[in-house]
Order: C-alpha cells, then structure tokens, then sequence
C-alpha cells in the first residue's frame, strides 16, 4: 500500500484517494460498492486507532511532503528536461525497477524515485545531487514506522543505496 501511495503523491494531476486508503481498509475487489449498506462501506475507527496508525500517518505525511514540493503540482507536463531517466537497459522486459529524478530548475530541490517489484534486492547508483546540495532519504517503504518516512529527510552517505524487494525510495536534494 506504502509503494502505491507513493507513486500517487509523486504523480501529475488530482491525487484521488477513497475513505479509508489511509488506514488499508479493503472493498474486496469492489469498484462499486456505494449500493452495498454493508460494513464494506464503514469507516472502521477501530483499525485506524488499533493496527493502521503506522499507516495512517505515512500516509498524511506523504501528503505533507506532496503540498510543500511544487515541483510535484506541475501546471503542464514533464518535458525531457524535467526528468532523467535511470535504467541501464530499457530493452530488458523482465526488469521490475524503475528510477527518475524529477528535476526542479527553480530551487535545485530535485527528487529522485525508485520503485523495486523484484523479489530481490537492487543495489541502485544514485546519481550525483545538484550543485550544492545533497540527497536526504525521505521515504524508504520497507523501513517500519516510524523511519519509513522522515519528512526532513536523513542524509545519504555515498553514491548507492540497496533498494528491498518490493519497496521504494524517495530522495530529495537539500542544501
């Protein structure tokens, strides 16, 4: 859910979100549950204070993250200049990694993603921050709560970082 999130708050557009994402409340597979006067339509409060509040807070600083970052509310598409692409081999169709850094020509404040759905862990090369800057470790999902999200960001030491199975990363270049 944590890797999902992430993609939606990065992503251009409206962030369009259903009651109860922010504790992993679950419809079953139904798109159209809204005739359904069952509790698959329910709000459960006890969830969210119970087991979710990890989840439930990684979600509203996401949210957090994606209002104080205008890079990420673009008024217009990317262009090649706004985003580089990481892969070592687009040919490759049983790669399951995909890294970018979307580029921010106003403050320098660039950030860098890294989505991993292999089975394995991936060593990334992360590329080298702007001028003037260094990359904080905002976001890794296959850290627990509280340190799978640090809104101030925790700063990474050299030029890779190991990428879990099935998790993502957010980096973002601060002075």
């Amino acid at each position: 859910m944590k890797n999902f999130h992430v993609a939606l708050m990065i992503s251009q557009g409206t962030p369009m979100m259903l009651m109860g994402d922010e504790y992993g409340h679950t419809r079953y597979g139904n798109n159209n549950s809204y005739g359904h006067d069952t509790c698959i339509n329910n709000f459960q409060w006890g969830q969210l204070a119970e087991r979710r509040y990890g989840h439930f807070r990684f979600f509203s600083e996401m949210i957090k993250f994606r209002q104080n970052h205008p890079i990420l509310k673009r008024d217009r598409f990317l262009s090649k200049n706004d985003v580089t692409w990481h892969e070592d081999c687009w040919d490759n169709l049983e790669s399951k990694f995909l890294a970018f850094t979307i580029h921010d020509h106003n403050s320098g404040g660039d950030i860098y993603l890294a989505f991993n759905a292999h089975d394995y862990s991936v060593d990334a090369v992360i590329p080298p921050a702007p001028q003037q800057k260094h990359w904080n470790r905002v976001v890794d999902t296959n850290l627990e709560s509280p340190n799978d999200i640090a809104p101030e960001g925790v700063p990474l030491t050299g030029s890779g970082y190991r990428i879990a199975p099935f998790s993502s990363i957010l980096l973002k270049a601060s002075p």
